[in-house]
């Protein structure tokens, strides 16, 4: 059921999509995962209207470009996440010290120790040996 719903929101698959690693279509899934449990979090911790959509627009086109085989997406993505992951051990730390007890809600934590997993098993499916075959496989000219 996800899989289909996944192969909707990728509108622009191309011809060789079919020869996609099935590692590369769990990861995008991941990523999507991770991504909607990221805006969850960041609607729970009061972010604003226009970074929320500004975020939602980014994000979402990155994932999309990553899951179209595009090698420059897969290394934002690795950059985000290694930022998103510090962050969140940042954010363990400091409630291990107790500086920031009102900031995070346990809910809101554990969303984001969901959305961390599942963005490092993206990366270690996204980054496997079918999966870096296909991203760099021989693609056609543009004018071809």
């Amino acid at each position: 059921m996800l899989n289909s719903l996944f192969k909707k929101l990728n509108i622009n698959q191309d011809k060789n999509s079919s020869d996609k690693p099935k590692q590369v279509v769990n990861g995008v899934i991941l990523l999507y995962i991770a991504f909607i449990l990221s805006m969850i979090t960041d609607w729970l911790d009061g972010i604003t209207v226009v970074p929320f959509i500004l975020v939602f627009i980014i994000i979402s086109l990155v994932i999309t470009a990553t899951a179209e085989g595009k090698k420059w997406a897969r290394i934002i993505m690795v950059v985000l996440i290694v930022f998103n992951g510090l962050s969140f051990l940042l954010n363990v730390a400091q409630l291990l010290s107790h500086a920031a007890k009102g900031k995070f809600t346990d809910l809101v934590m554990v969303l984001y120790t969901i959305e961390i997993i599942a963005e490092i098993w993206a990366l270690i499916l996204l980054f496997s040996k079918p999966a870096n075959a296909w991203y760099n496989r021989p693609r056609p000219e543009v004018g071809e």
